[in-house]
């Protein structure tokens, strides 16, 4: 991004962000990520492409501005480092919570941008970084056997890999389910 974000943002510049991340979602729910413009996302958000251009280096810029709202609104990066199994579980049950409070538009943006495309594939980027970083920093406080990026990687692909299967292949998992499950692949560590 073209502006520091961890800096206080002037109200104008929360409503500009705030009003072209709004927006790509809701293309998003209509189209595939490879379709959309950045001519599109300017005239649906009211701004011109100078505005655009003054925040974003280009549409996957604004995407990943996209997924750090929405770890933001998971609250992923505030936990405490007690041990990795127990941040596992509390990790896994916010994002769970998430996608099951908005499975709805969650459908809707999958059956436009699948597997294979792009948006879906920087969303899981975007998402194991962010919780490779947590339980990377979780590991150290804990001796363990194996190099903590190992540790850290297998519970990060561990929670994706439970919540394609609860969310995205149309398989009916509880979260009680999920749990069983997260727990048995990892109990081998």
């Amino acid at each position: 991004m073209k502006i520091d974000i961890n800096k206080r943002l002037t109200r104008g510049s929360q409503r500009t962000l705030a009003a072209f991340s709004a927006t790509l979602l809701g293309l998003l729910s209509n189209k595939a990520f490879e379709e959309i413009t950045v001519n599109e996302l300017c005239e649906k958000s009211s701004y011109p492409r100078a505005t655009f251009y003054n925040y974003f280096e280009d549409k996957y810029d604004l995407l990943g501005y996209c997924w750090y709202c929405l770890v933001e609104k998971i609250f992923i990066k505030d936990h405490e480092c007690h041990n990795p199994e127990e941040n596992l579980f509390g990790l896994f049950d916010r994002i769970y919570d998430f996608c099951l409070e908005h499975i709805t538009g969650l459908i809707k943006i999958l059956k436009y941008n699948t597997k294979e495309g792009i948006m879906y594939n920087h969303f899981r980027m975007y998402m194991n970084t962010s919780t490779r970083e947590i339980f990377y920093q979780c590991s150290q406080t804990k001796p363990c056997k194996i190099p903590y990026e190992i540790l850290a990687d297998h519970y990060s692909n561990t929670i994706l890999l439970i919540l394609e299967w609860s969310f995205l292949k149309e398989n009916t998992c509880s979260k009680e389910q999920a749990h069983y499950y997260l727990n048995y692949l990892v109990a081998a560590l």
